[in-house]
């Protein structure tokens, strides 16, 4: 039901778009891969169809009121940014980091135990574990707004990880977060049909926080809740936005033309459309900008396929957190 649910929605978004011409992307024109006006509310498919499926199923023992309401009044605020594109970035990242920490103590999420002597000695203070979580949670959260970029690329990308996580839940036993796993999933993936290859419809920057600020969540809450799953796992599964970011600050801040906070250009994705892929070769523009994301899709799986395979692993985990940087960070510097 999710996801024909999602479906539908997006397709009264895109018909609403044609006719009222409400959300239409706002993009900087230097960054845009599409030419003629693409809605970026998407996002407000997934959320719905997620939350009535919530509803309908009456799964609220652990998504219950004030989580689901603080999520949503998060949702609504960005949302301002993709129809109107009145909010400065510091205003979106401070959002982020409240939203994060509310959640992080709803919810008792707490990153506490990472095999590392001298950072576990620190995160082992509750008041110390409370802000690294919440500062973990928003970098995650601005990572997948980062990747959102091409057509189906954070949507592909969440599917990779919400399929993981659905798994890993039915693996675990845990049916709660099973179910609330296979309903963003559904949500996100009725999305996708729309947004993968043609681009009709975005996810907007609402759309890719609340992505990644609930399968943020849901990973952690699995994690925490499994008494032999390393919190490596969630690094590995979430790397390739996580390090997009980072690697994305650090690139900015040595280039003293480019301000760190604004958006730009340069990411990875954009390299890889830019010199790999040949769109002489495509009949059509989109599909030239679909054949990024799958590079980038491809990419990601390296990290997030080998997480489920080796995920009792801690040790192999983390190798997988550093070969995946490696290969980013060198496959941008030759683009570069």
């Amino acid at each position: 039901m999710t996801l024909f649910l999602s479906i539908f929605i997006t397709l009264l978004l895109i018909f609403l778009n044609k006719k009222l011409n409400i959300g239409s992307d706002l993009t900087d024109q230097s960054r845009k891969v599409h030419e003629s006006p693409i809605p970026r509310i998407g996002g407000i498919a997934v959320v719905t169809s997620f939350f009535i499926s919530i509803l309908i199923n009456h799964e609220i023992n652990l998504f219950y009121f004030y989580v689901n309401l603080l999520l949503i009044l998060f949702f609504l605020f960005v949302l301002i940014e993709d129809v109107k594109g009145v909010l400065k970035p510091s205003i979106r990242l401070s959002a982020i980091i409240v939203c994060s920490f509310l959640l992080v103590l709803e919810l008792d999420l707490s990153i506490s135990n990472l095999g590392i002597p001298i950072l576990d000695s620190i995160i082992e203070n509750p008041t110390l574990s409370i802000i690294f979580t919440t500062l973990s949670l928003s970098l995650l959260t601005n990572g997948f707004n980062l990747i959102d970029g091409f057509n189906g690329l954070a949507g592909g990308f969440s599917i990779m990880v919400l399929t993981v996580l659905t798994m890993v839940a039915n693996d675990l036993s845990y049916t709660d977060m099973s179910s609330l796993s296979s309903f963003l999933l559904m949500a996100t993936f009725g999305f996708f049909i729309l947004n993968f290859p043609y681009g009709k419809i975005f996810l907007g920057d609402a759309g890719a926080y609340f992505l990644g600020l609930t399968t943020g969540i849901f990973a952690l809450l699995i994690t925490q809740r499994a008494d032999d799953l390393s919190y490596w796992f969630v690094l590995a599964l979430f790397i390739y936005p996580i390090y997009e970011l980072v690697f994305s600050i650090i690139r900015r801040t040595l280039n003293k033309k480019t301000k760190t906070y604004l958006a730009d250009d340069s990411h990875l994705h954009h390299l890889i459309y830019k010199k790999v892929v040949n769109c002489s070769y495509f009949p059509r523009k989109e599909f030239c900008n679909s054949a990024t994301s799958i590079i980038m899709i491809l990419l990601a799986s390296s990290s997030i396929l080998p997480a489920y395979i080796w995920i009792d692993s801690p040790v192999a985990l983390f190798s997988i957190c550093i070969i995946f940087m490696a290969i980013y960070t060198s496959i941008f510097l030759k683009l570069k």
